[in-house]
């Protein structure tokens, strides 16, 4: 038989409450932090994907020596001979989750990257970022995405070079 001293010991609704509150404060601070994490995970598999792309482009430039040996129509043959080349060659590997239905490559925001070719020989490339201004990019292929906003300094995107800051590009 218990004494009336001894009472069971428990938590009260108040307490409760507000342990419960400060588990939530804590969670909701943590949430920027988490969001941050992803676009970060995010721009690094963009930037990967983009050097990974243009090293394909080149080592197929290598194998077939030039553009012109393997396609007939810049870039769209050449996006396909990524995949399905007369020799058979796997230059690069891509989820199919990563492909779209009409056969572009799409960044982690679901957009295509964009791809520009040299089919001279020249190693020069015009910057598609210049706003319009010659400043060429000194590569046979160049590969960027336009990133989370989907936006670039393009007139088809208002034309803001502002636009342009969360590009991702492989030169």
């Amino acid at each position: 038989m218990r004494s009336q001293n001894q009472f069971l010991r428990a938590f009260t609704l108040v307490e409760l409450m507000v342990a419960i509150s400060i588990i939530a404060v804590l969670v909701a601070l943590l949430f920027p932090a988490i969001k941050i994490a992803m676009i970060k995970a995010e721009t690094g598999k963009a930037k990967a994907t983009v050097m990974s792309i243009a090293s394909a482009f080149k080592a197929m430039d290598r194998e077939y020596g030039g553009w012109t040996n393997i396609a007939t129509s810049i870039p769209q043959d050449l996006a396909t001979n990524l995949f399905n080349n007369p020799r058979g060659i796997v230059f690069l590997e891509i989820a199919s989750k990563d492909i779209s239905s009409d056969g572009y490559i799409l960044d982690p925001w679901k957009n295509r990257y964009r791809v520009a070719f040299d089919p001279t020989g020249a190693n020069s490339i015009a910057n598609p970022f210049s706003g319009g201004t010659p400043n060429p990019i000194p590569d046979n292929v160049i590969v960027w995405s336009r990133g989370p906003d989907g936006l670039s300094s393009d007139p088809a995107d208002g034309g803001s070079i502002a636009n342009d800051a969360d590009n991702i590009t492989s030169w």
